[in-house]
């Protein structure tokens, strides 16, 4: 009798400790097999030309990376590939817009074993869902918990709540483009650039464009 095949995995995710937590997962599986490891979107666009990968679990606060534009780039280029996002947060809005933009499931990082092994035989099975994980009720911050990490998750639930437009301002502005540059870029008018800036600094109750420099930088933006 044939031997099944292993799903081919990868881990798109900046947190060291997940990618060694995945490795270790799945060392010793019989119906899995990780194959690549990525840091931030362009290392999985590499990783993705030249590489099978059956199924990609990807964290969405990734390095200089849109994400939800590299969720729409890999449904067009990869459209073979199973999308599992595999996230820290769970605001309905981002939930929402990450399946929306191409996932095919959502998964908190609280989820267990036996969840994370489901979800990967559904999405194989071509089933699109989010995981009961994910609804799970967000804990109260314990005491003496770090504050400085509970207002780095805190600025993360405001960049969700950014356009993909406007998650590519951040990234340009943060990384010295001018409004004319950006419009060059991005192939639109000075004005609706403009438009785009207040409406960004509005939604991240910034002042100034250093404060928005360093928000990019906390967020592993730049």
């Amino acid at each position: 009798m044939k031997q099944q095949e292993k799903h081919k995995i990868a881990i798109t995710d900046n947190n060291p400790i997940v990618v060694e937590g995945f490795i270790s997962l799945f060392k010793n599986s019989t119906n899995n097999e990780v194959v690549g490891i990525a840091h931030d979107g362009d290392d999985l666009r590499s990783l993705l030309a030249k590489t099978r990968i059956d199924i990609l679990f990807l964290d969405l606060k990734l390095p200089a990376t849109n994400i939800y534009r590299l969720i729409k780039d890999l449904v067009v280029d990869f459209p073979h590939v199973k999308i599992i996002a595999f996230c820290n947060y769970t605001m309905p809005k981002l939930v929402q817009d990450v399946m929306e933009f191409g996932a095919h499931a959502y998964l908190s990082k609280t989820a267990s074993l036996s969840e994370i092994l489901n979800t990967i035989e559904r999405v194989h099975k071509e089933e699109r869902f989010i995981s009961t994980s994910v609804y799970q009720k967000n804990q109260k911050p314990k005491p003496g918990e770090n504050d400085f990490s509970i207002e780095l998750a805190d600025d993360f639930v405001r960049f969700s709540e950014l356009t993909e437009r406007e998650m590519d301002i951040v990234i340009l502005l943060s990384r010295g483009y001018t409004n004319k540059e950006m419009a060059e870029k991005l192939f639109i008018s000075k004005y609706t650039i403009e438009t785009h800036r207040k409406n960004v600094m509005k939604k991240l109750k910034l002042k100034t464009s250093g404060q928005l420099v360093y928000f990019a930088v906390q967020q592993g933006l730049v």
